[in-house]
């Protein structure tokens, strides 16, 4: 019985470095399924650089309103232009007019093309809107629907 008792320990400490071994492994495995995983979604997923643009009150706001009406349209003229370009993504007014007037997503080389496509607009040329210029990086050709 005596000559059990070391063959029984030997037993129990193999079974238990045996066991902690085996999930160690099965940890390993696993960072690696979720890293080929997360790879794989890297380079499927492909991202683009876009521009944000946010409107302010410019310095120049109390046009009376024939000359706002005429200054609102070359700015919508301008929208389109830019839609028409491609290089418009997305516009829009705020429906709460505070310190921000509304937005537009570009699609420009850099902050200097986005800012000279923006300085066209008669809101900006008449000091009507003042303009501040983000990067934005969101899925190439994400669409709303």
């Amino acid at each position: 019985m005596a000559k059990l008792i070391p063959v029984f320990l030997l037993g129990v400490f193999l079974t238990f470095v045996i066991a902690s071994f085996s999930s160690r492994l099965q940890q390993h495995k696993a960072k690696r399924n979720i890293s080929a995983v997360t790879d794989t979604v890297a380079k499927t997923t492909i991202v683009q650089q876009y521009w944000m643009v946010f409107f302010k009150d410019g310095a120049n706001t109390k046009q009376d309103p024939a000359s706002a009406a005429l200054i609102d349209e070359g700015h919508i003229l301008h929208i389109r232009r830019l839609v028409e370009d491609g290089r418009m993504i997305l516009a829009g007014a705020f429906a709460d007019y505070d310190a921000m007037r509304g937005m537009y997503v570009l699609k420009a080389a850099d902050s200097l093309e986005a800012v000279s496509l923006v300085k066209g607009d008669t809101a900006v040329l008449t000091g009507r809107l003042q303009f501040e210029v983000k990067p934005w990086w969101t899925a190439r050709n994400c669409l709303f629907k």
